[in-house]
């Protein structure tokens, strides 16, 4: 009886495929690659969030500031401005919106109050707008009216330091009057002789987040008022 050659025997062919241990180490190292691409996930979305309120904070403060400043600037505006002139011995009128409430010289001030006269020429002269700005329960509002309304949005931002400080350079204006001292005489109360005041506010407003409290922006800044004042009379 032949016997089968060995090339004919077929083989018993080893089990392809992968152990327990190759499987749990993949799995370690896809759990850990995963756990890293959260955590950047994470910091990336807190970053984000927190450039969004960043930049919110940021828009809230430059846009209050360019509000208060601008008023400000034409705080003292008279239409009939022509009236205040001296004319035959005359003094002139004194203007109705040359006072700035709450604003004393050098001193910083949260509430502020002003007018100024509407457009519109003449025909404007008797509607003078009086306004003004305050800080209150963290947020800034803006006189309208008589009564005061929010510019900032508490949801958003809260105010924690809004100062107006007044600052004045005085002019002297005795040469220009018709009896100065010493042929005249300061007599009685008052400002003796006249003067012009040049004015100017520095405004500083600082504010941080209604939702992170890290999040803080400053802003510094001051503007000159269009409009001077005279005041005072001359010797006689």
């Amino acid at each position: 009886m032949p016997t089968p050659s060995r090339a004919a025997t077929p083989r018993r062919r080893s089990a392809a495929g992968l152990s327990l241990l190759e499987v749990l180490v993949g799995l370690a190292i896809g759990l850990f690659v995963a756990a890293g691409a959260a955590t950047l996930l994470g910091q990336f979305l807190g970053e984000n969030r927190r450039l969004l309120l960043q930049m919110r904070v940021e828009q809230q403060v430059h846009a209050v500031a360019g509000v208060v400043l601008r008023d400000l600037r034409r705080a003292g505006h008279w239409t009939a401005s022509h009236q205040g002139i001296a004319r035959d011995g005359a003094p002139g009128h004194p203007n109705p919106n040359a006072a700035i409430e709450g604003a004393d010289p050098d001193r910083p001030s949260d509430t502020v109050r002003f007018s100024f006269s509407g457009a519109g020429g003449e025909a404007g002269a008797g509607a003078d707008d009086e306004t003004g700005f305050r800080l209150f329960r963290g947020q800034v509002d803006a006189g309208f009216g008589g009564r005061w309304q929010p510019l900032t949005d508490p949801a958003v931002v809260t105010v924690t330091a809004f100062e107006l400080t007044l600052r004045q350079r005085a002019l002297d204006l005795e040469r220009h009057c018709a009896r100065p001292r010493p042929l005249g005489a300061c007599a009685g109360a008052g400002v003796c002789p006249p003067r012009l005041l040049r004015r100017s506010v520095a405004l500083r407003l600082e504010a941080q987040s209604a939702q992170d409290a890290s999040i803080r922006h400053a802003f510094e800044s001051a503007v000159d008022l269009r409009n001077d004042v005279v005041e005072g009379r001359c010797p006689e």
